[in-house]
């Protein structure tokens, strides 16, 4: 376990899967980040790497062969290795090697950067394709999910407490549906207002809210009760995905920013013409990054 910590937040990062496990406010002591229960959601805030989501049929195929990969990829069961480890800064890496290439026929170097300035954290993924000769095809995002007030209704059952989210700049963002199976639906598409949306545990009903956003979008998620603010802003990730487990009521709300998405219902299964896939040349770097700000006191909403 990796610890960083300045004047506003002690940070601790796993090496396996580079998974962040704990964002402590250092004045008060509060846990922003989820600390995982089986009977809900045992992960904290895993790296989907080298897909988002699920393949349909579970499948994809890649010069006439098929392949298997589970639901978000491996990265985040994988160990890594520390690097370059400061008081503010630490980063991980792992490479393809022969267990990888049976599920995913590619070389690669992935690594995952996180930087603790003030109360921001910014996290960068960078991918590089060795090869000399072949491209790479891929998806990177984050599921960080972080704690929230919580009580029961007046039927008595757990339920959000004044929880809710907005984009800035607020406007219509085109939300992508779900179909059965965790496939996204794009012909069911439509444009919607996000502004000040509250959350309610049946809001996740069918799976995860996801939207299409700009460079310019930033995501708030907003908890009066506890005082908290949290904000995160992505870079070259063109998806903002919230989400909460159902039926469970578990006391978290994930904020995921992803470069792609589940596999459509009209997908071909030919990874290349995946939609949102990302195509990386020989020899060539992409980096994606996000950053996660951190408010805990009175929150403007």
């Amino acid at each position: 376990m990796i610890t960083l910590s300045n004047e506003a937040l002690t940070i601790s990062i796993n090496e396996v899967g580079a998974e962040l496990t704990s964002v402590i406010d250092k004045q008060t002591g509060y846990e922003f980040l989820w600390q995982g229960d089986p009977k809900y959601w045992e992960r904290q805030a895993p790296v989907l790497f080298p897909n988002i989501g699920v393949f349909k049929e579970n499948s994809y195929q890649y010069e006439g062969t098929t392949y298997h990969l589970n639901r978000h990829g491996f990265a985040r069961d994988m160990e890594f290795v520390a690097q370059n480890v400061t008081n503010n800064s630490a980063s991980f890496y792992i490479k393809s090697n022969e267990d990888t290439l049976k599920v995913y026929p590619f070389e690669f170097s992935f690594q995952i950067t996180y930087i603790l300035f003030d109360n921001r954290i910014t996290v960068t993924y960078e991918i590089l394709n060795p090869s000399s000769k072949e491209k790479i095809y891929y998806n990177v995002g984050g599921h960080p999910a972080f704690n929230v007030s919580h009580t029961s209704n007046k039927s008595g059952k757990p339920e959000f407490d004044e929880v809710s989210f907005h984009f800035e700049p607020s406007g219509q963002y085109l939300n992508i549906p779900f179909f059965e199976g965790g496939l996204t639906d794009r012909n069911k598409a439509k444009y919607t207002l996000v502004e000040n949306i509250p959350l309610l545990h049946r809001t996740f009903k069918k799976d995860a809210l996801v939207y299409q956003i700009s460079e310019h979008t930033e995501v708030i998620l907003n908890d009066p009760k506890n005082e908290v603010q949290v904000r995160m802003k992505p870079n070259r990730m063109n998806f903002m995905g919230i989400w909460s487990p159902y039926p469970a009521k578990a006391s978290f709300v994930c904020l995921e920013p992803w470069a792609g998405l589940s596999d459509d219902v009209t997908a071909t299964g030919d990874i290349t013409e995946k939609y949102g896939v990302f195509e990386l040349s020989p020899n060539e770097i992409m980096t994606h990054d996000y950053t996660m700000t951190f408010n805990k006191g009175p929150v403007l909403k």
